[in-house]
């Protein structure tokens, strides 16, 4: 039986014995125990009075109690892949938010196949069905197809790699089959007012040669808004051009390169356009250390 239940049968006991004695006292004395029966009901008033307080402000304790033990069973939106897809471990779309993004959850395609997985798909090149020449404003917002041809746009892949710590992942494959990969331990991206600056790469590891280090630094054109002389319009791509490129990835697809406008990692070929590129980042291991002690900090 519950405290309150169990006062109360208490203060009925009490009440219903007070006037039982009342009533069986010499007529006498019957003006002074009327009044001796009456306070006794007014102390049981006000006591019953106050247990009922007592019992609203447990019950609403006990409410605050469960709506914070359900917040706290309730995890927050994941801010990586590696977050995301820790329960599937299977490549797919998944959304993700970014702190610096304004908290808006956007959809991601989530690379869990390669090295370990947690990446997620910044760019990906696999046929000629999107047209990758395009304006400083469609290059800033993101474009394409999840699954497919995809670019997910510069305003997201600064705030990703500004947020927390990222490296860089290319996979490519040339015309004939071969496959190659270059990984850099650290990948950031500048805001728009130093126009998406390639910041740093870190250190270079793979199969096709450092061919995006001779970007580092420099800013990222497009054909309206070239910061690199005019890269952007003579090989009819976007990207972190620098007199002019070691590597094209968003130039045009084509089986063969024609003009040097092709998508082109010189470390492959020089005169060959790739059959297929995608270009992942991944929270570094010192950006998840930061990550799991933000989510235990009380």
């Amino acid at each position: 039986m519950h405290l309150k239940a169990r006062i109360q049968v208490l203060l009925n006991f009490i009440l219903i014995f007070g006037i039982k004695s009342c009533s069986s006292q010499n007529s006498e004395l019957e003006d002074t125990f009327d009044c001796n029966c009456d306070l006794e009901i007014d102390i049981i008033k006000h006591f019953s009075a106050q247990l009922e307080s007592l019992q609203q402000l447990v019950n609403q304790s006990q409410a605050q109690i469960l709506k914070l033990q359900a917040e706290q069973k309730s995890p927050s939106r994941p801010t990586n892949c590696m977050e995301a897809a820790a329960g599937s471990r299977k490549s797919g779309i998944y959304t993700i938010k970014s702190q610096l993004f304004g908290d808006e959850p956007f959809m991601v395609w989530c690379d869990e196949d390669t090295d370990f997985g947690g990446w997620i798909v910044i760019q990906r090149r696999l046929s000629a069905e999107v047209d990758f020449y395009r304006d400083w404003q469609q290059y800033k917002q993101g474009f394409g197809e999840l699954s497919g041809n995809y670019w997910i746009g510069l305003d997201k892949l600064h705030d990703l790699t500004a947020s927390c710590e990222q490296e860089l992942y290319i996979k490519m494959e040339a015309s004939n089959g071969t496959k190659y990969y270059a990984k850099y331990d650290l990948f950031v991206i500048g805001s728009e007012e130093e126009d998406y600056v390639l910041r740093t790469l870190g250190n270079y590891t793979g199969n096709a040669r450092d061919c995006l280090r001779y970007h580092e630094g420099s800013k990222f054109s497009t054909f309206d808004r070239d910061n690199a002389g005019n890269c952007a319009e003579n090989f009819r791509g976007a990207w972190w051009y620098k007199q002019c490129y070691q590597s094209n990835l968003n130039g045009n697809y084509y089986q063969k390169q024609k003009n040097g406008d092709a998508i082109t990692w010189i470390g492959i070929h020089r005169y060959e356009s790739l059959k297929f590129a995608q270009m992942m980042i991944r929270p570094t291991e010192r950006c998840m250390v930061r990550l799991s002690m933000k989510h235990f900090s009380p």
